[in-house]
């Protein structure tokens, strides 16, 4: 088979898989489908052949997909239902599709084209981007490649940036899903997550307004006292003895907590 025929006959199988009127089509007229999509006479006849086991496969991938997600996003799924979850899936397939090989990045993916949909839809709950966003959290956390890192060996100077542990995310949602609320509280939530080097769980902190502003300058790489300053302006704020005392003893216990390692080498340019 040259290259060019290959080419369309892969082409048609993933046609198969995502286009929603495929099913219909195939099974109404298999050979014509596979001649607008470009496959060889030859490979046309001997396709048609397993026209039966071209849908079953469709149907093996689209529940594989809806099972990976629902395994994912339990609580968003339960929210959205079955009959929401296969239209919503069938879209995804035929606008996008997933693009990474491997079946738990899937989730993610829909989520982000999901997300802005879901967000306009006034028959959902205002909430679900949020908790699906925040569902997904413990996976990013827990298969993260980064992680565990040793410390710096560097104190913390007002005069560099801090060095992280790498599996470390900031989170901000309108509403509070992290707590056990059905529906949850609308309240502008900032959440650190992080894998326990212990139990490699993912932990949550809920941070004060000044710990999410802090964290967010010193994610962006900031110099710790630049961090701070900005922290005060963010947070209309003057740089007080109580202000300091108490992000002094937000970063003890990021140390602690195996979260902060240590100043970083150097703040970066400009």
């Amino acid at each position: 088979m040259t290259e060019d025929r290959e080419g369309a006959a892969i082409a048609a199988f993933a046609a198969a898989m995502c286009e929603p009127d495929a099913p219909a089509r195939i099974r109404d007229d298999l050979p014509t489908y596979l001649a607008e999509h470009g496959v060889d006479p030859a490979d046309r006849e001997i396709l048609t052949r397993h026209r039966d086991q071209l849908l079953v496969y469709r149907a093996m991938v689209h529940s594989r997909l809806r099972g990976v997600i629902s395994e994912y996003l339990p609580r968003t799924v339960a929210i959205l239902g079955k009959p929401r979850l296969h239209r919503e899936l069938s879209a995804f397939m035929a606008e996008q599709a997933p693009r990474s090989v491997y079946f738990r990045c899937v989730p993610g993916e829909f989520l982000a084209w999901a997300a802005p949909r879901w967000r306009l839809d006034d028959a959902l709950p205002d909430h679900l981007v949020d908790l699906a966003s925040h569902e997904l959290l413990d996976q990013e956390v827990h298969d993260s490649v980064a992680g565990g890192e040793a410390a710096s060996g560097l104190p913390l100077a007002l005069d560099r940036p801090v060095q992280l542990d790498g599996s470390v995310r900031l989170r901000r949602y309108a509403f509070a899903v992290h707590r056990n609320d059905d529906p949850p509280t609308r309240e502008p939530t900032a959440l650190l997550a992080y894998r326990d080097r212990d139990s490699l769980r993912m932990r949550l902190l809920e941070l004060t307004p000044r710990a999410a502003a802090l964290c967010s300058h010193l994610f962006a790489g900031a110099c710790l006292q630049t961090a701070l300053t900005d922290t005060c302006t963010d947070c209309g704020e003057v740089m007080s003895d109580e202000f300091l005392a108490a992000m002094a003893s937000f970063l003890a216990d990021l140390g602690d907590r195996g979260v902060l390692l240590g100043a970083a080498d150097s703040c970066p340019p400009g």
